[in-house]
């Protein structure tokens, strides 16, 4: 075996590209990963042929594969909104994977295909261009419509007509017919498992809510996996960019036949836990229970059964949002106790438990009254992983796949079940080929889910916009500075940058080893 997984992500962004590659690097495995030059860029497809070419490039000599449809049909998930092609071109297109099965039919091959999101907002950035004009409308077409199919409610129905004046018809009928033709392909993916082309599917769900065309998609998929009996190959829930994180990691335990860790969850309000975070449909503790069970494993009802202890840092009311400012005043009240959350932590860690913690009390960002507090009562190094980026999805996928890969090391050479697959040189490599993998890692994610997120983008959307032609001078200055005050971290500090030219999101490269 040769420890190496090919990506295809689905953009270039570093939380879809870089970060499963780097989660991987734990366990000493490596990722190959297109160069970003030919991923495209923002609403630019990727070119095809140049990822048709990567991927005959590098097939021999990796173990397995982790592959986006939405890369590979349409040129990334920006693209896949917004693409033009006839169903017919796009289906063609994912016959690659017809393709590598038959060459490498013992390789596996995991995909994953989003549910085309529909955004509450008049942003077209990653929209087609109509959304400027009628993107909350056409939002509030899709959610009226699938409400009054599921409730018969009277004031969605009269919701629904009052949208259809609003929105010009042919606008309404290309939103429609784009959402149908990426429907259909995700349709045709089942025939991919069911011939064994693939061998692990994934719906994530991008940007959802309670109803809408999305939603009313999904059910239509949980029932096509009911009916062909494919529930321990199909996965649907909330995500989207941590996927390639969770796969990874799921792939990399499968391949070499190691046990899955189990997972003991411990919220910081119990309330909290049961409150549906923005941009999903469903309570915060079943996104927990989804991105575990899509990773292979399960919970457990006791910290003396668990693997590991999965620490969730949830909101108190309501979860905020801190990329749009929305609901700040809702998180941090008495309906949680992030004091005792803490000494349970602390409790676990001193008793020789492996914690990793999940911080979504917000949306787009780090919770501010519960960050510092960690990183002065706890040993941050000894954490199994960490991350508090963008949706509760992105940040539990990441940290369960973190856990993962850090339970792989520490149990490699110390629980039988692992050790037979260091005798039997099936992970020969595992233990120790990087020793700053995990901490950069976690060192990765405090300065862009806090030191970025949380504190310096505001800073900077406030003393100038995404088209000043000096953005990223202010933004590293701006960064460098707030980074100095977390411990040693500029020291491993190598560039920033922003991967699509605006404020939402950084781009930070970390040296192999911290400098003195």
């Amino acid at each position: 075996m040769r420890e190496k997984l090919a990506l295809l992500p689905v953009d270039a962004r570093p939380v879809t590209r870089e970060l499963p590659r780097d989660i991987a690097a734990i366990a000493g495995w490596d990722v190959l990963l297109p160069n970003t030059n030919i991923l495209g860029f923002l609403k630019t497809p990727a070119d095809h042929d140049d990822i048709v070419t990567w991927l005959h490039e590098v097939a021999d000599e990796v173990d397995g594969f982790v592959l986006s449809v939405d890369m590979l049909a349409y040129g990334g998930l920006v693209a896949s909104r917004i693409a033009s092609q006839s169903l017919t071109d796009i289906t063609a297109r994912i016959e690659l994977l017809r393709d590598l099965k038959r060459t490498y039919p013992n390789k596996p091959i995991i995909a994953f295909s989003s549910t085309m999101r529909i955004s509450n907002n008049y942003v077209n950035e990653e929209e087609k261009d109509y959304w400027a004009d009628y993107g909350e409308d056409i939002w509030a077409y899709s959610y009226h419509t699938h409400k009054y199919e599921k409730t018969g409610c009277p004031e969605s129905f009269e919701k629904v007509n009052a949208m259809k004046e609003i929105i010009p018809e042919p606008i309404l009928e290309d939103y429609l017919t784009t959402r149908e033709r990426n429907f259909k392909l995700n349709e045709s993916l089942f025939d991919l498992v069911e011939t064994g082309v693939i061998d692990t599917l994934v719906f994530p769900q991008d940007d959802t809510a309670e109803y809408g065309l999305n939603i009313r998609e999904q059910e239509q998929l949980v029932q096509m996996t009911a009916e062909r009996k494919l529930w321990s190959n199909v996965f649907i829930y909330p995500g989207a960019d941590e996927v390639a994180s969770v796969m990874t990691a799921r792939m990399i335990y499968e391949l070499i036949g190691a046990t899955k860790p189990t997972f003991f969850p411990v919220y910081s309000g119990e309330k909290g836990a049961l409150l549906t975070a923005m941009y999903e449909d469903r309570p915060i503790v079943e996104s927990v229970k989804g991105q575990i069970f899509a990773f292979g494993s399960h919970t457990v009802d006791t910290s003396t059964d668990a693997d590991m202890l999965l620490a969730v840092n949830v909101p108190g009311k309501r979860q905020g949002d801190l990329a749009l400012q929305k609901y700040i005043n809702e998180v941090d009240t008495p309906d949680r106790n992030v004091g005792e959350w803490l000494a349970r932590i602390k409790h676990y860690m001193t008793k020789g438990k492996q914690v990793a913690v999940a911080d979504v009390a917000y949306s787009n960002g780090a919770d501010p009254a519960m960050l510092p507090r960690l990183l002065q009562e706890t040993d941050i190094e000894k954490l199994a992983g960490f991350a508090a980026w963008n949706t509760a999805g992105n940040t539990i996928g990441t940290v369960v796949a973190q856990a993962a890969m850090v339970h792989l090391v520490e149990n490699l050479q110390t629980d039988y079940s692992y050790t037979h697959l260091v005798e039997a040189g099936v992970a020969q490599h595992v233990k120790g080929d990087n020793k700053h993998a995990k901490y950069r890692n976690i060192l990765l994610r405090l300065l862009d889910d806090y030191v970025y997120q949380t504190i310096v983008r505001q800073h900077v959307r406030a003393i100038t916009s995404d088209t000043d032609p000096q953005l990223l001078e202010k933004v590293r200055e701006a960064f460098l500075k707030e980074a100095a005050t977390l411990r040693d971290a500029t020291n491993w500090i190598e560039d920033i940058y922003l991967p699509w030219a605006r404020t939402f999101e950084i781009g930070i490269t970390l040296r192999k080893e911290g400098q003195a």
